[in-house]
């Protein structure tokens, strides 16, 4: 479906840049903390990776309240990203369900008449069946 695709582009290019921008927020409170585990633009992205997939290992993580701030959005993000992949896997069932149901109802439909076509052939065939064994029993011998 051509608006599953769009939504999946946009959803994808959205957590890109929401991912990239999180990085670089958190890089900036991060790096001069002291304690901070994030202090390079690899581990911020690695972290936010981590975050936004909702894995979150804990190798990395923020020390500083504008880094929390970042993190508790990222986790947002993440936790609707996963509902917008859930939801589009659930749409592309529901949506292949109904169009074998539509399938199942045309097949069936053209069973039924294939049923009727064959019990009036049915019906013809025993009718001269039956007038064939009048003529025999009428016959002399």
């Amino acid at each position: 479906d051509d608006a599953r695709g769009r939504v999946a582009f946009y959803v994808a290019g959205t957590v890109a840049l929401v991912g990239f921008v999180a990085a670089l927020a958190v890089l900036d409170a991060e790096r001069d903390a002291p304690d901070a585990s994030i202090t390079t633009f690899g581990d911020a992205l690695w972290w936010t990776i981590t975050t936004i997939s909702t894995v979150g290992y804990g190798d990395r993580y923020p020390v500083t309240a504008e880094g929390r701030v970042v993190a508790g959005a990222l986790m947002v993000a993440g936790i609707a990203l996963l509902g917008v992949v859930t939801a589009s896997i659930a749409s592309w069932f529901v949506e292949s369900v109904r169009a074998n149901d539509r399938e199942t109802e045309r097949v069936e439909a053209q069973l039924a008449q294939v049923l009727a076509e064959l019990q009036a052939v049915r019906a013809r065939l025993d009718a001269r069946d039956a007038r064939d064994r009048d003529l025999q029993a009428a016959e002399p011998r």
